[in-house]
């Protein structure tokens, strides 16, 4: 149960906090408002179940404030709190449906009297909301008109669409749930990608053991059904071919397509096999195969621009597979090329070496390089040459044989003052200070 405390005095505001706190277990959320403003800030925040409201505060006051939280969350239940016993002010707040009034300076027995009628209001109300949405859902499954319970529970629905489980779900009030099917409603339009990317979310936090097949989004309430037929076929397939955990119902013909042969091949850089495949998947290809190649890239830190949409005949499925793969290539690339870079510093750190040396060794630019390394480590390559360079430093200071100048000199640099000064940035302590806490 979540609880706002819309009070401007300070002390009674923080002695109700602590009241609450003691008396209710049940309370997971309190949170405070110093006006009605704050008030409604916090609603918006939060969604409170109950608010207890202070009549009079500066600026917005708080029935004011009471009808705007109202007409956002019909739900919250509010406590009139008020040193004035004015009918005036009880008719005001009875018209906006509070049922609870506390006159200051409260009694214990009041306050908790007040609570408790107000759990049970909100208990009433959350089971009928519960059994509105179960109906809607059956409802919807079966077929019927649902339009009036749509229009009540989610009138600003602009998509919908079915997912089922082979297990028991336990979702987000998003979406509408029985046993292993839900019905997920949003406010904006949805394509099949955004679909795969939810499921593929919900399934990763799910877990392995969950499979989840899913019906295409539609936008009219009476086309959802055709979303549950299309959520019941897929968990089918899903669960006769074991090969992937969650997506739309395939054709009969796409059944045997080799998808995943053709995302290894894609992910290998196999090219010479990806296009042998191709041809035996490009008259199926789909949005979710799409997703999945955009998934594939971006795993190897490939930014693809393109949309679904975009992606309608052959040419611009080859056009999109050969800018993967050659992305793709050039990655493996760039990770033999990261090694031999590393490796050339790790033989060198000891010599006056800059990214001149690591350009020509590499054969690549000074700024091609420069990218890479930065994309390959997180750090510059100065940045990996010192870190390279005060680690062998350390492993000398440690044996206590030689001078600060000859380890200056035999890690790279010249100047055992400028040499101290790297050091200490980078560990904390200057070499002899390093060296000390070693002997000890």
């Amino acid at each position: 149960m979540k609880v706002v405390i819309a009070e401007d005095e300070f002390l009674e505001r923080k002695a109700m906090r602590k009241f609450l706190e003691e008396h209710f277990s049940d309370i997971e959320q309190v949170e405070e408002a110093v006006n009605g403003r704050k008030a409604i800030e916090v609603a918006e925040s939060i969604q409170p179940d109950i608010i207890l409201m202070d009549i009079k505060m500066p600026g917005i006051n708080g029935l004011e404030a009471m009808e705007s939280i109202c007409q956002a969350f019909p739900l919250t239940k509010f406590i009139m709190v008020t040193a004035y016993d004015t009918f005036e002010y009880a008719k005001q707040a009875m018209k906006l449906g509070v049922r609870e009034y506390i006159l200051k300076p409260s009694k214990k027995e009041e306050i908790i009297r007040a609570i408790l009628n107000v759990k049970s209001e909100l208990e009433q109300d959350k089971q009928m909301l519960e059994n509105r949405r179960a109906l809607f859902l059956t409802k919807v499954i079966q077929g019927e008109d649902a339009h009036p319970l749509q229009q009540s529970l989610c009138p600003d629905m602009q998509s919908g669409y079915f997912i089922m489980a082979n297990k028991p779900l336990t979702l987000s009030d998003d979406y509408i749930t029985q046993d292993n099917i839900a019905l997920y409603v949003s406010n904006e339009r949805l394509d099949n990608a955004d679909v795969l990317k939810q499921i593929r979310s919900l399934q990763l936090t799910l877990g392995d053991d969950h499979y989840i097949g899913a019906g295409h989004p539609y936008d009219k309430v009476e086309d959802l059904t055709t979303s549950y037929y299309e959520a019941k076929k897929a968990l089918r397939q899903l669960l006769k071919a074991k090969q992937k955990q969650y997506g739309f119902a395939a054709t009969n013909q796409s059944e045997e397509i080799p998808t995943n042969r053709l995302l290894e091949a894609i992910r290998d850089g196999e090219e010479e096999k990806v296009w042998v495949l191709f041809d035996v998947i490009a008259p199926h290809a789909n949005v979710e195969l799409f997703v999945q190649i955009k998934q594939l890239a971006e795993d190897k830190g490939i930014k693809l621009d393109t949309t679904p949409e975009e992606i309608v005949t052959t040419e611009d499925w080859k056009e999109l597979i050969q800018l993967v793969c050659k992305e793709i290539k050039h990655y493996f690339q760039s990770q033999d090329k990261i090694v031999k870079a590393k490796q050339f510093i790790e033989n060198n750190y000891h010599k006056q070496i800059n990214l001149v040396d690591v350009s020509s060794y590499t054969d690549l630019s000074t700024n091609y390089v420069s990218n890479l390394f930065h994309e390959a480590t997180g750090s510059t390559f100065i940045d990996y040459l010192t870190e390279i360079r005060i680690k062998k430093a350390k492993e000398l200071l440690q044996t206590n044989n030689a001078t600060l100048k000859e380890i200056s000199y035999e890690i790279g640099y010249k100047d055992p003052n400028y040499f101290s000064r790297v050091f200490k940035k980078h560990v904390g302590l200057s070499p002899k200070q390093y060296q000390s806490q070693i002997v000890k």
